[in-house]
Formats: structure tokens, C-alpha cells, sequence
């Protein structure tokens, strides 16, 4: 029953995301950025397409020298107002880079904020290649829920590996390149069964993912993302064509700098 309420809610986005043409859009990036990972200082998730209301916020922090130091979540209580519902410090290590992140959330039982997920990070030549994740227990100490590792190629990410509590490999996915620019990315289940494909396809400032099934050209899903005029990434639109086999969300994200 829950499926088919989320189904009903979601029909009018689904309904309204039929007619994409994806003609203009080739597979070769323009000379821009496409920077998914600059610094931001908010990021408003909306269930309109003009995002004046949006239904939750994430709101960022930096050092002065320019390195994150906290992230803070918002959503709306009941009165419609936006609230913090958690945020993340960001403890920077002796070469400057994020060592761990620890994410504090509200519990029933006790006053303040709590300390729920602890993650540390470990690098090698100034790149990522391990995540590691805690859970804060009370009374009874951390326990391990899960790793990311993440691989490399003449310094480019060309993978990453989920694992789970007990290290047991969980998903993976591989990242292809065109002009330096991500233009696929293939997803695989434990048994290294591909599961998801999505092609990335440009026009000027513009990039659009489509998502597929293996071995199917029928379309599940298509984000849509803008970039401003350095490049940065300005919003992100999920336009859902199979609701049942899609592996995302509809909405709008919408970045500021």
C-alpha cells in the first residue's frame, strides 16, 4: 500500500516527464568545467520546478582558508517552518585534508545533540581511497556499519566499492571517461552482475544521465543538470519514466555558491 500511495503522490511529476527530447544532446562534453564537486554553500531540495519553497536544505561551512567544517540539515516541522534536524562537523587532519566527520541528530531520550555516525577518512598521494563508518552506540562504544573504497588511474576516479557492516562487498560501480569528463557509469551487484548503465550526454551547459536497465533500451529515468558560468553545477532534475524499475527519485535540486 505504501508503494502504490508514493506511486499516486508522484504521478504528476511522472506524468509531466514523458515528452524529454534528447536529439540536441551528443556524446561529447563542450569545453566547460561540468564541476560537480565545487564548494557550495546551499543545497535546497523542491518539489516545484522554480524551487521558491523548498521541502529540505543542506547548508555548508567553511574554514576561511576554504576547507569544510560543517554541514547542516534542514527540513520543515510541522508548522511549515524550516528546522535543523542534524548536522556534521568536518575534523581536519595535520595535511589539511577532512580526517572524520561525525553527524549529530536529536534522540528522545536525551537533551541536545547526540553523536550517531562517525566516518574516517584515509588518503594516499592527496587522493581518497577509503571511507570508514561508525555508529555511536550508547554506553556501548562505535560500531563499524560499512566502508567506501575508491579507485584511481593516472590520479582520475575510475570506481568505487560499497561494503557493508561485515566488509562483505555489497555494489560497485565503474566510471568512464570522455575529455577527461564522466560519460558512463556501470553498476554491478556483488556478483558482479551489471544492474544499472547510465549515459551521460552534453549541450553546452548542459548535462543529461540517462538510466538503463543491462541489455534494455528502454529509458527509466533522465537527470538533467545545469552548470553556471564557471562551470559549477547549478541545479540537478530527476525526471522518472518507469516508476517501478527506476532507481531514483523525482525532483529538483538547486545549488548556490
Amino acid at each position: 500500500m505504501r508503494k502504490i500511495l508514493r506511486l499516486l503522490l508522484l504521478l504528476p511529476l511522472w506524468a509531466g516527464c514523458q515528452s524529454d527530447d534528447s536529439r540536441e544532446f551528443g556524446i561529447d562534453p563542450d569545453h566547460i568545467a561540468y564541476d560537480d564537486e565545487a564548494p557550495l554553500r546551499k543545497k535546497a531540495f523542491c518539489d516545484d520546478d522554480q524551487c521558491k519553497d523548498p521541502t529540505y536544505e543542506e547548508r555548508y561551512s567553511y574554514t576561511s582558508g576554504g576547507k569544510l567544517l560543517k554541514l547542516e540539515v534542514f527540513a520543515r516541522n510541522a508548522s511549515g517552518k524550516m528546522e535543523i534536524q542534524s548536522y556534521t562537523d568536518y575534523v581536519l587532519g595535520a595535511n589539511g585534508m577532512v580526517a572524520r566527520k561525525i553527524q549529530y541528530g536529536k534522540h528522545a531520550a536525551v537533551a541536545g545533540w547526540v553523536p550517531y555516525y562517525e566516518t574516517e577518512f584515509t588518503y594516499h598521494n592527496g587522493l581518497l581511497t577509503l571511507e570508514k563508518t561508525y555508529f555511536n552506540r550508547r554506553g556501548e562504544g562505535k560500531f563499524f556499519t560499512g566502508a567506501v573504497e575508491y579507485d584511481y588511474r593516472d590520479g582520475q576516479k575510475i570506481g568505487q566499492k560499497w561494503f557493508d557492516d561485515h566488509n562483505k562487498l555489497s555494489r560497485r560501480v565503474e566510471y568512464g571517461y570522455n575529455n577527461k569528463v564522466v560519460n558512463r557509469e556501470t553498476w554491478y551487484d556483488p556478483d558482479n552482475n551489471v544492474t544499472r548503465i547510465f549515459d551521460h550526454k552534453f549541450s553546452g551547459n548542459r548535462r543529461q544521465i540517462e538510466e538503463y536497465l543491462p541489455n534494455s533500451t528502454e529509458l527509466l529515468a533522465v537527470i538533467h543538470k545545469t552548470y553556471d558560468e564557471k562551470g559549477r553545477l547549478a541545479t540537478q532534475e530527476t525526471k522518472v519514466h518507469n516508476m517501478l524499475l527506476c532507481a531514483m527519485m523525482p525532483g529538483l535540486i538547486r545549488y548556490s555558491y
